[in-house]
C-alpha cells in the first residue's frame, strides 16, 4: 500500500473516517504555531477571488473562507465521491465536484488561486498535476501546495520502525514516511513546482504533537493507509507492540512529535 496507488488512496479516502482521526488527533495535540494562519499569510486573499482547492476533503478550508465573509467563487475538487458528498453537505455554499487531479472540470484560465494542501503526495504524478493546475490558473494567478517536509514526524516513523523490527509482519508501516517524503516534500517539490510555474517560495513551519498517552497515537497509527491492509492477527500483535514501546517512551515524560511542514507558492507568469 503506497501513497501514490490510486486504488489505495480510494480505499483510504472512501470517507473521512481515518482523515477525521488525523485532523482530531493534530488539532488536539499540537503546541506551536497552527498551520492555518500561516495559510491565510501566504495566500493574503481579498476574498473576491476564484479559488480553486484541489483535495478538498471533507471541505473545511472552504468552508472556512466562506465562514470568514469570502464572497468570490469557491470550488472544491476531490477523487473521492465520499469525500465530495460530505463536503456539499457541510458547506452547502460551496460548490464540490468529483475530479482527479490532473484532469479537472474547469476551462483555461478561470482560476485566480489554486490551492493543494497536503495531496500532492498521493497523485501518480505530481509534474501532470501540476501542469493541469497551470492550465487553470489565469496569468497572474497563484498556486499554493502544502507539504509535510522530509523529516515530518520523525519520531513516530522511528516509532514504527522500531515495532517492526520486533515484529516483522509490520514492515510496511515502517515504510510509510518513506512513500510520503519521496512522492511529495519540500526537497523535490520545490524543483517541481518551479519547472511548472518558473519560480517558487518555500515557507517552513514548526509545531509538535504532544502526547501523554498511547491511545491517540494508536488511533492515529491505525488510521494509516499501510495499518488497513494488515490482517486482524497482524494488527492484534502490533497494537501490544507499539502499546509497550509507547509506554517505555511516556515513562520518561510527555512525547514530542515535531512537525515541520512546508508551503510551496508560485504565480502563473
Amino acid at each position: 500500500m503506497t501513497a501514490r496507488n490510486p486504488t489505495d488512496v480510494a480505499a483510504q479516502y472512501a470517507t473521512d473516517a481515518h482523515l477525521r482521526t488525523r485532523m482530531l488527533t493534530h488539532e488536539r495535540y499540537t503546541v506551536g504555531p497552527e498551520l492555518e494562519p500561516a495559510v491565510d499569510a501566504a495566500l493574503a486573499l481579498t476574498g473576491t477571488e476564484r479559488v480553486l482547492d484541489v483535495g478538498c476533503g471533507p471541505g473545511g478550508f472552504l468552508g472556512r473562507l466562506r465562514q470568514q465573509g469570502h464572497t468570490g467563487p469557491l470550488t472544491g475538487a476531490d477523487l473521492s465521491p465520499g469525500m465530495v458528498a460530505t463536503a456539499q453537505a457541510a458547506h452547502p455554499d460551496v460548490v464540490y465536484v468529483q475530479a482527479s487531479a490532473d484532469a479537472l472540470p474547469v476551462v483555461d484560465a478561470s482560476v485566480d488561486v489554486l490551492t493543494a494542501r497536503h495531496m500532492l503526495y498521493h497523485v501518480p504524478s505530481v509534474p501532470d498535476a501540476l501542469r493541469e493546475f497551470r492550465r487553470v490558473l489565469r496569468p497572474g494567478g497563484r498556486f499554493l501546495a502544502v507539504t509535510n517536509t522530509d523529516g515530518y514526524m520523525a519520531q513516530l516513523w522511528a516509532l514504527t520502525d522500531e515495532a517492526a523490527r520486533s515484529e516483522p509482519s509490520l514492515t510496511a508501516l515502517s515504510r510509510t514516511r518513506g512513500d510520503f517524503a519521496t512522492a511529495f516534500s519540500e526537497v523535490n517539490g520545490e524543483a517541481w513546482v518551479r519547472e511548472a510555474f518558473g519560480n517558487v517560495h518555500v515557507t517552513l513551519t514548526d509545531s509538535a504533537l504532544v502526547f501523554t498517552e498511547a491511545a491517540p497515537v494508536l488511533a492515529y497509527i491505525e488510521s494509516l493507509m499501510a495499518w488497513q491492509r494488515l490482517g486482524e492477527g497482524q494488527q492484534e500483535r502490533g497494537r501490544a507492540v507499539l502499546t509497550r514501546l509507547l509506554e517505555d517512551r511516556l515513562a520518561a515524560g510527555p512525547w514530542r512529535v515535531s512537525k515541520r511542514m512546508a508551503l510551496l507558492s508560485a504565480a502563473h507568469t
